[in-house]
């Protein structure tokens, strides 16, 4: 079984998919729709040299979304088939047009309204995150546990937690986090304090776009963001969707409820490999980027040869 993942912010980067672009018609079609319903020059900003403004919460997210549905038309265009899909925090919008439950218009609009919400929802240096490396999700709890103003956002891996907060409070967290045996304590290049209990402005507001918008039964099943597990109703999409914003990450889990659906092939698709690198650290399973051509070029041949192999 396949499943497609969809990167998150952190994976952007200036020219991504250019390849693509120039040689997939149905590549530029998304990229010119994107620029038509956001009325802005996201192409530009992708394929310029402005690489602080394509970090922006509001560019970058767009932009991935964008760039990760390319290269989703280009899958399909190949024949190669899904069973399930997920995304990693943003990432999950993309999931979701990818399974048909979101209109690619209406994930674009809301994540670009999604990035501007972030940006906002807190004073500019008054939130930040933290990847703990080395040190276990369950001491990690415990610690936090015991702080003001620090909360678990994201369950990347067995071994790789982060936390999002205040970040006076995170930074006299470094010590207590190091103490307790984390190997490393790494400051996040971000905005905001993202997927915490600081993001309830946000949430408030973008709530109220995605309420206004269709959520149409999915082609393939979901594992979403809040639960790790599949989502049986609509309305429970909704709502996975728009509590994502407060909520943690549970990516290890994500990860474990497809291991358990019998996926053996993960294929991420956009930007970069980071979600193939966390694939890899919780289950054992193949993991195929499409970061390039170069790429997308060995993920056919994989996947021709299977079913060659399975005929």
């Amino acid at each position: 079984m396949n499943a497609l993942i969809f990167p998150g912010q952190g994976s952007q980067k200036l020219n991504m998919m250019k390849d693509f672009y120039d040689e997939y018609p149905q590549a530029r079609e998304v990229m010119h729709r994107a620029c038509d319903v956001l009325n802005f020059d996201l192409k530009g900003l992708i394929f310029g040299n402005d690489e602080h403004e394509l970090t922006k919460t509001y560019n970058a997210q767009p932009a991935l979304l964008t760039t990760s549905m390319m290269v989703f038309e280009v899958i399909k265009s190949k024949g190669i088939n899904f069973d399930v899909v997920a995304g990693h925090s943003l990432g999950e919008y993309s999931a979701l047009v990818a399974a048909g439950v979101l209109s690619f218009d209406d994930a674009i609009r809301a994540v670009r309204l999604r990035g501007e919400l972030m940006e906002n929802a807190v004073p500019s240096g008054a939130g930040s995150m933290m990847a703990i490396l080395g040190l276990s999700p369950e001491k990690i709890e415990e610690i936090v546990g015991n702080l003001n103003g620090v909360y678990i956002a994201n369950y990347n891996s067995p071994l790789q937690t982060v936390v999002s907060g205040e970040v006076t409070a995170l930074l006299s967290a470094v010590d207590i986090f190091k103490n307790a045996g984390a190997k490393r304590v790494v400051q996040l290049n971000v905005s905001g304090p993202f997927h915490s209990p600081l993001m309830a402005p946000a949430k408030e507001k973008l709530s109220e776009f995605i309420n206004k918008i269709e959520f149409r039964r999915p082609n393939v099943p979901v594992v979403f963001n809040v639960t790790g597990k599949v989502a049986g109703t609509l309305e429970e999409m909704r709502m996975n969707l728009i509590n994502q914003l407060t909520s943690p990450v549970r990516w290890t889990e994500s990860v474990k409820t497809m291991d358990e659906m019998c996926v053996n092939k993960y294929i991420e698709v956009g930007s970069g490999n980071v979600l193939c690198g966390l694939v890899k650290k919780i289950v054992n399973a193949e993991v195929y980027s499409t970061d390039s051509i170069d790429e997308m070029d060995k993920l056919e041949g994989v996947v021709k040869n299977a079913e060659i192999a399975e005929f």
